[in-house]
């Protein structure tokens, strides 16, 4: 039936009554009706019904209703409706409705509705948000909140902040591009186009200034496109890592260097699916990480690109 108290077992324990206490064991704990309280499981906790306190487990948790309280689990946290306050564990956190307070993980958390609260991992997913997400990548519906990642998302509805290195909104468009020029003779490119703002990720080799073939060049670029009648004009900043298989300078560790460059450029679609451009710039070249020694330089390049 209920318990109003300490129950504390080795194995397995369970009461089918409401939970007014603490219920510790070394395996599993069960709720049949829930409660409020403290429960400790060695391996998992299972609440079948609306409870408030904490609930700590070495492997899971499992609410099957509205969690008022913390959830701490060495691997998982699966809440069935509304949780309010924390859910954190390694792996990942689940709640089926809606969240108002934190969930932390290492590899993701998901809201089935809406985040009201703090979403932290490397992955966030939610329908409505007017909360927080930080992570390697958020994915959203409609946001109303805050986004900061590497990778962000927003399907349907942006009235919100996104902050990342990669925005992918309902009406981004993803091109291919493929390149040469003075600063790498072959390079290829993904960029990420929202309305009139665009970012870049650039991968070339083997580096023109190099005095090795075994070189190349990783870029991140963001930037703003105006659009004419008959092409695009685009302009933006980068930032270029260059890995060498040996030193460019002597007596000097600088098989790795960097660059920061200023470009412009014309686009134009010449066939369906097809463009091609041309761009023009000036590029502030440092021999090394360490003590770097810059020397500036002007660059041309041209390709095409797969609208």
């Amino acid at each position: 039936g209920g318990l109003d108290g300490l129950q504390v077992n080795g194995l397995y324990a369970e009461t089918r009554g409401m939970l007014r206490g603490m219920q510790i064991t070394g395996g599993a704990n069960v709720l049949t009706t829930g409660g409020r309280g403290f429960l400790l499981g060695g391996l998992a906790n299972l609440s079948f019904d609306d409870f408030q306190g904490l609930q700590f487990a070495g492997i899971a948790n499992v609410n099957l209703e509205n969690l008022n309280g913390v959830q701490l689990a060495g691997v998982y946290n699966s809440n069935g409706k509304d949780i309010s306050l924390l859910q954190t564990s390694l792996a990942a956190n689940i709640t089926g409705k809606n969240l108002y307070g934190a969930q932390l993980a290492l590899l993701f958390n998901v809201a089935g509705y809406s985040n009201r609260g703090l979403q932290l991992s490397s992955l966030n997913i939610t329908k409505f948000q007017k909360g927080v997400q930080i992570g390697l990548v958020n994915a959203v519906d409609d946001n109303y909140g805050l986004q900061i990642g590497i990778f962000n998302a927003v399907t349907k509805k942006q009235k919100g902040t996104t902050l990342g290195l990669v925005y992918i909104y309902n009406n981004t468009k993803i091109n291919f591009m493929l390149s040469a020029g003075n600063l790498s003779y072959a390079t290829f490119g993904a960029r990420f186009r929202t309305n009139n703002i665009y970012s870049m990720f650039d991968l070339g080799c083997p580096v023109v200034s190099s005095s090795t073939t075994k070189s190349i060049l990783i870029s991140y670029r963001v930037g703003y496109s105006f659009k004419f009648k008959y092409f695009d004009l685009n302009t933006d900043v980068g930032y270029s890592h260059i890995s060498n298989e040996t030193d460019q300078v002597p007596n000097k560790r600088s098989n790795n260097q960097f660059a920061i460059t200023l470009r412009t450029g014309v686009e134009r679609n010449i066939y369906k699916k097809i463009g091609v451009f041309v761009n023009g710039g000036y590029t502030f070249f440092a021999d090394s990480y360490y003590g770097p020694h810059f020397t500036n330089k002007f660059i041309i390049e041209g390709g095409v690109v797969l609208l």
